[in-house]
């Protein structure tokens, strides 16, 4: 997957004198975590009703406020195998769309059972796991993630929040509260977010109508471009405005996003002309639905979930239902019914990484580490990129005290993805496993910078350097980095003194 982050949070640079620094073993893994470039950005005032346009900046500074929010929340769906896949369908619709124009973009999940899916400012895209699930096909997916990159290519929330700009204050603080608060009551976060700016959307109404519109028109576009059906749209959209006709409160999807009879018939007219193509799902998309239904709720529900349902090994539609049993078993700590569950999938089905993982993380559960050790070791020859095999082999390693060759294949994987704060966490650990705190601390830095969190991340490197340990090098980089985040945090920290007085 790639990881995508705020550009003043960076991407890893280096120079020549980085590369002089390659003598020493571990020191080059410590510098690279302090290499991301920090720029000071100030949010525009968007309560003052004179200010500009807002800017590309001003979308990627406000997106990652509020992401910073919901990834500190337990909503936060961080599976790597799930988000992997949602990146891999958004990315699909990306790659052949020529309205991006260097816009970065990053899916999340959120573990909620409502039908919902959402933009935000900066390129931001989180999906429901309820709506995952309620999807039949992956082009029934594609078509929501359609919808919602067009939001944000084409700019309609900051265009929306430069049309409401007296009302913005509210709007901005309780954006994150009211998309978190769906897990509890849908009804209660879509009132908070519309509460919030409800004589602004109001006034709004008309345009809003016209986003929508285009959102849809430029979604069947990226589909139809990608090879998904865009027949799925329609079909979607339907089945969510049945779902709520029939439970008596629109799916939260369509009180976001309102779907008219106009709208819906807009999107059967523009399907018309469109030739019939049959698309077949990938294997992973079943599979990966399973796995989720397997991970949210608790992990009782989850297995009464699937032994409420008659599944046959000799049926080949039934094996993403029996792997979703096998997840939820594990989950349990059933490990050796998970282990038997898995084998007889593995007998019958074709090879797949989901297994393979699923198989080496019950093993290094049982407590056999270095029959998992090599078990991760296999698999990675065989998929490399995969990041849930790449984290259970540096978890693996971190467990036998393997700690120097952890940090080795931790920067392996930094080199391809910086933003990825799971192994600045494992840094972390391995490097506090060295008794190293110093290091130990700034990775947690750079992991809370990944988390779009820098006033975590200036603890931690204060925290460093009063450790008491590290040569000169070292503690000349966190210094460094210490400036860095103080600068990008200078102007709220001056705004919130003038709020102050």
């Amino acid at each position: 997957m790639k990881s995508y982050s705020l550009e003043n949070l960076g991407k890893l640079k280096r120079g020549s004198g980085y590369h002089n620094r390659m003598k020493r073993f571990l020191a080059p893994i410590f510098l690279l975590f302090l290499a991301l470039p920090l720029r000071a950005y100030d949010l525009p005032d968007l309560g003052d009703s004179s200010g500009a346009v807002f800017s590309d900046q001003d979308e990627q500074a406000l997106g990652h406020k509020v992401m910073q929010e919901i990834r500190s929340d337990p909503a936060y769906f961080d599976d790597p195998d799930s988000v992997d896949f949602l990146n891999s369908v958004g990315n699909r619709l990306l790659a052949i769309s020529d309205d991006v124009a260097g816009q970065q973009f990053e899916f999340f999940l959120l573990q909620d059972p409502t039908l919902n899916a959402f933009a935000l400012p900066g390129g931001f895209i989180g999906v429901h796991t309820g709506l995952m699930m309620a999807a039949e096909n992956e082009s029934e997916l594609a078509s929501v993630l359609a919808h919602e990159i067009s939001h944000v290519t084409q700019h309609h929330i900051a265009r929306m929040m430069e049309a409401q700009k007296k009302n913005l204050p509210i709007t901005i603080a309780s954006m994150a509260a009211a998309i978190l608060a769906a897990r509890t009551s849908p009804d209660g976060a879509v009132g908070g977010m519309v509460g919030a700016q409800a004589q602004a959307i109001q006034a709004e109404l008309n345009f809003s109508r016209e986003n929508e519109r285009e959102a849809d028109r430029l979604g069947i576009q990226r589909m139809i471009k990608s090879g998904y059906d865009p027949r799925a749209m329609a079909s979607f959209f339907s089945k969510l405005q049945r779902y709520g006709r029939f439970y008596e409160g629109a799916p939260a999807f369509l009180q976001t996003h309102p779907l008219t009879t106009e709208r819906l018939a807009e999107i059967q007219n523009r399907l018309e002309n469109v030739p019939y193509r049959q698309v077949q799902d990938r294997p992973d998309f079943l599979l990966i639905r399973s796995r989720i239904a397997a991970l949210v709720g608790t992990p009782h529900e989850a297995l009464r979930y699937f032994e409420g349902k008659d599944l046959d090994i000799r049926r080949s539609e039934d094996i993403p239902l029996l792997y979703g049993k096998a997840v939820a078993l594990w989950r349990n700590g059933l490990l050796a019914a998970a282990e038997k569950q898995l084998a007889a999938i593995r007998a019958v089905a074709l090879p797949h990484v989901l297994f393979v993982s699923l198989d080496a993380q019950i093993v290094h559960d049982q407590g056999h580490l270095k029959n998992a050790l090599q078990m991760y070791e296999v698999a990675l020859s065989r998929y490399p990129d995969n990041r849930a095999l790449n984290y259970g082999h540096i978890e693996t390693l971190i467990d036998l005290h393997h700690d120097r060759e952890a940090l080795a294949a931790i920067d392996n994987r930094l080199q391809l993805t910086s933003a990825d704060h799971r192994l600045y966490e494992m840094a972390a650990k391995a490097y506090a496993g060295e008794n190293r705190q110093m290091e130990s601390h700034a990775a947690l830095a750079e992991a809370y910078l990944a988390l779009d969190n820098p006033s975590a991340a200036l603890d931690q490197l204060e925290i460093a350097l009063h450790s008491g340990d590290g040569d000169f090098y070292e503690r000349s980089a966190v210094e460094s980095r210490l400036e860095m985040v103080k600068k990008y945090l200078a102007p709220e920290k001056k705004k919130k003194g003038k709020s102050s007085s």
